[in-house]
């Protein structure tokens, strides 16, 4: 125990007393296209949506290798640092050599897997989508292992300590898990999806228990860091860190940059990374504007990305903001003829992003049936065929315009309809 305590001591010493990254606003608003740049696509463990993040925080001057001189790829290199800024805020957690190393090792691991902790490697890649992180059935061959390599254990510990390979954690009761994605201080409103459970409305009092977290983590740690935070809500509504998921250059599992999956998920990837990159725009003035032809041709990703960053703004993020406040808005799509398609996925992803207090989409009579089809069953959702907005003898001279003059018609008729005191329009 001694050993462990000294490492962690070390270890938090050079996170306090080392440099943070300075991570500088642009002086302008700074531009630039995406594409295949080998010194980007090099050691890229990650899928498309990782070369997009690794490319806007390029541009930032951002060391990816910075955070993981601590390696915190390592949950238990995790659970220590987390812990010790934030006491509690992690499920208990031990290093399964730390116990071997004491007396009656292995029968206090399997006591403690009886009374409800389980295995579960420090270094993985997806296991809880694939629903492999709980390895206690591999408790006896672990066990084994660290018997037969007793003695260079022990010539190593301090190695060993740093570097745990298996960890036994307290199992928690979770209702809910979500992930939840932040860069240095910032909560990145609008990049909050749930995971695990059906309760979408406890996403909120997830963030502010992130926010929370990073209240209490120094800037060592945290300026420059783009991460995706896994947090799970117990049934007696605690809420935990399971896991913080690192962008940057991971140096032993999947070696190579990573971020988190989310961003390069076929579903919700162009929109997330349109989300990000509106957030950098603003924050930092420096955003993708353009993709390469090369890339656009490789699949439909970044043609949704590109429609998605036209249309996403400041006050959008305005309006996730507020949200916190209590104050929710409610979304007018336009989704008429000469509409993009991609809306209707766009709706998918507020929807999973609890983005809007309700969703009233305006389509035309030729497509009203489908979308009522897409959405049904969804409460939160009022579809309205434009036709209907209008006295039979108005409707053919409002076909004859424009699609921006017929959205715009469109939601001023909705809006003096709804009477809703608190919206935006798409």
């Amino acid at each position: 125990m001694e050993q462990h305590d000294n490492v962690l001591e070390s270890l938090i010493s050079d996170i306090e007393n080392s440099t943070a990254q300075v991570i500088e606003k642009k002086p302008v608003n700074e531009t630039f296209e995406l594409w295949r740049d080998p010194a980007l696509t090099v050691n890229l463990a990650g899928n498309i949506g990782a070369l997009f993040v690794r490319a806007i925080l390029n541009k930032l001057n951002v060391n990816e290798h910075h955070v993981f001189r601590w390696r915190l790829d390592n949950k238990y290199r995790q659970y220590q640092v987390l812990n010790h800024y934030f006491p509690g805020s992690v499920a208990r957690t031990i290093g399964i050599s730390q116990l071997l190393a004491e007396n009656n090792g292995p029968e206090k691991i399997r006591e403690l897997c009886e009374s409800g902790f389980f295995i579960k490697c420090t270094l993985g890649h997806r296991t809880g989508q694939a629903n492999s992180f709980d390895r206690t059935a591999e408790l006896e061959d672990i066990i084994k292992l660290h018997q037969e390599k007793k003695n260079q254990r022990k010539e190593n510990q301090e190695k060993e300590g740093q570097t745990e390979q298996w960890i036994l954690q307290e199992r928690l009761d979770l209702n809910e898990e979500f992930r939840i994605h932040t860069f240095g201080r910032d909560l990145i409103y609008g990049l909050t999806f749930i995971m695990a459970g059906s309760d979408s409305s406890k996403s909120t009092t997830a963030e502010i228990f992130v926010q929370k977290t990073l209240a209490t983590l120094p800037d060592t740690l945290l300026q420059g860091t783009l991460i995706g935070w896994d947090i799970g809500v117990t049934n007696a509504n605690e809420y935990y860190i399971i896991e913080a998921n690192f962008t940057g250059f991971h140096p032993e599992y999947y070696a190579g940059f990573q971020t988190s999956g989310y961003f390069g998920d076929p579903e919700y990837g162009p929109a997330m990374c349109a989300w990000l990159n509106n957030y950098f725009k603003n924050k930092y003035q420096i955003s993708i504007n353009a993709v390469n032809q090369e890339l656009i041709a490789s699949g439909p990703f970044f043609e949704e990305f590109l429609y998605y960053q036209s249309i996403f703004s400041e006050e959008h993020i305005a309006i996730l903001q507020n949200k916190t406040k209590g104050k929710l808005a409610s979304a007018l799509i336009y989704s008429g003829e000469g509409a993009s398609p991609f809306l209707a996925n766009l709706v998918e992803y507020f929807l999973q992003e609890d983005f809007a207090k309700n969703y009233y989409l305006i389509t035309n009579e030729e497509t009203v049936f489908k979308t009522v089809k897409q959405f049904s069953g969804n409460n939160q959702i009022g579809i309205i065929a434009e036709q209907k907005l209008f006295m039979p003898e108005e409707y053919p001279l409002i076909q004859q315009l424009s699609y921006q003059q017929r959205k715009k018609i469109c939601c001023d008729k909705l809006i003096a309809i709804i009477g809703e005191p608190y919206y935006f329009i798409l």
